[in-house]
């Protein structure tokens, strides 16, 4: 009885593992998905150094010393700006990755594993998985790059603490993107309708999140909007988290508490609640992990009755 146990649990895993590998094999040799997968990422770079910095270095200037130390407010700007790029890289690598789904249904490549002993649900199961993983690399990637770049051209490094819980942080927003973007991939028919939703979704995200521009800028409806989708917090909670330590810097440089507000709703690093409502950030990301759990759930009932038909 054990050995059969083991034996399972050995299959199970076998499997698991094989269909995560292809998977994600399978993206990372197709350089133009790795590419198109940066693509709202790097559309965000150019914006912040073209324009959204400048007017971000105007703030701190306008309510601050105006020969405040430029190095600083480099440390400033790039924790308001990787606070947003974070947040979109998970949601751009999840999507980019679930291509594997849209292409392997609509080319029929499924067909295959039907007709093997490996379950459905191991299947969904292992694009997530991959996702995930794919995801979480990249992106923590990304960050250990931003932690060098900060401390290199500002004189300024995060915290061990900082570094540590960001980047517990974005494994857990890598795994609510990846839910509904493999949701999303789901409802799609074909590879075109991918294709058109890769090519909006980060864009649209970014603004209605407040992550291309700060929300204060925006109408009340836009806001109302903003504050449902678990991408507006997830970028308030890393903008708060990058900022904590450049903040407590600007205050010892002579900044007072509402010169500090003021710069919070500038940066969109101040909790804007729910429909303007205070919520607690915990119980945000608490419902956000459950809707999380009911979208893979939707996918995969998605995924089994298209491979069944």
């Amino acid at each position: 009885m054990m050995f059969s146990l083991m034996l399972l649990e050995v299959t199970f895993m076998h499997d698991l593992i094989s269909l995560t590998k292809r998977h994600m094999l399978n993206f990372l040799r197709d350089k133009t998905a790795v590419f198109f997968s940066f693509l709202s990422v790097l559309i965000l770079l150019a914006l912040y150094f073209l324009f959204i910095g400048e007017s971000y270095a105007s703030a701190i200037t306008l309510q601050g010393d105006q020969n405040l130390d430029e190095n600083l407010k480099t440390y400033v700007i790039a924790g308001v700006m990787m606070g947003g790029i974070l947040v979109i890289n998970t949601i751009s690598l999840s999507l980019g990755i679930m291509g594997n789904v849209v292409t392997d249904l609509d080319q029929r490549k499924l067909d295959a594993f039907l007709v093997t002993p490996v379950k459905r649900y191991k299947l969904i199961f292992s694009y997530y998985i991959s996702s995930i993983i794919v995801s979480s690399v990249l992106t923590i990637f990304m960050w250990v790059l931003t932690v060098l770049y900060v401390g290199v051209f500002s004189g300024y490094w995060y915290s061990i603490y900082t570094i540590f819980i960001v980047t517990l942080y974005l494994i857990l927003f890598t795994l609510i993107s990846a839910s509904l973007m493999i949701f999303l991939v789901t409802l799609l028919k074909s590879v075109n309708a991918f294709g058109a939703l890769s090519g909006i979704l980060g864009t649209f995200i970014g603004f209605a999140s407040g992550i291309y521009m700060p929300l204060v800028q925006l109408g009340k409806t836009t806001q109302y909007i903003a504050s449902v989708l678990p991408f507006t917090h997830m970028a308030i909670i890393l903008k708060k988290l990058l900022l904590k330590e450049p903040y407590e810097l600007l205050i010892d440089k002579g900044l007072d508490a509402s010169s500090i507000t003021s710069l919070e709703r500038v940066f969109g690093s101040y909790e804007i609640g729910v429909f303007g409502f205070n919520v607690s950030m915990i119980y945000i990301l608490f419902v956000s992990l459950m809707m999380a759990a009911l979208l893979l759930f939707f996918a995969y009932r998605n995924m089994t009755k298209k491979m069944i038909k």
